[in-house]
């Protein structure tokens, strides 16, 4: 792992609160906070009902857009803007691969047929600390489907 990469480690590699952006019917940008967490590849993931205008629009148009790390500015610590494809995946092993207790809130488990996990594979991520005059960049070596 490089040094950029252990530093984004650092930020997605706990499960946390991130602004999602999708691109709405009218191909407006539509803003809204969904908890994620990473794997090791930095694909972030985070659950949904499939109901959702959400999941509509990541099925019409999957190209997002997430900022994560820093929710209390002006504390000084780094962020993410982190731009990829979506997914919405609703096969019964990536709900039980994904699925979190805490998750019974909203759904009855995880074969709940409006529970679906949502998968980010991040094609650029923005590091940016506080102070530099620009971002660092991470590239993804996967190429987009």
């Amino acid at each position: 792992m490089t040094d950029l990469e252990s530093r984004i480690w650092r930020i997605i590699g706990r499960p946390q609160t991130a602004a999602l952006a999708t691109i709405a019917e009218d191909g407006a940008p539509w803003v809204r906070y969904v908890t994620v967490r990473a794997g090791n590849d930095f694909t972030l993931s985070f659950c949904t009902a499939r109901s959702t205008r959400k999941a509509r629009q990541i099925a019409a148009r999957p190209d997002v857009h997430l900022t994560c790390g820093n929710l209390n500015p002006p504390d000084g610590s780094a962020y993410l803007q982190v731009a990829g494809r979506a997914e919405v995946r609703s096969d019964a092993a990536a709900r039980r691969e994904h699925w979190q207790e805490e998750w019974r809130r909203y759904f009855t488990g995880p074969d709940d047929p409006e529970y679906v996990i949502v998968l980010v594979i991040p094609s650029v991520i923005e590091y940016n600390a506080p102070g530099a005059p620009e971002p660092e960049i991470w590239t993804s070596l996967k190429k987009p489907e």
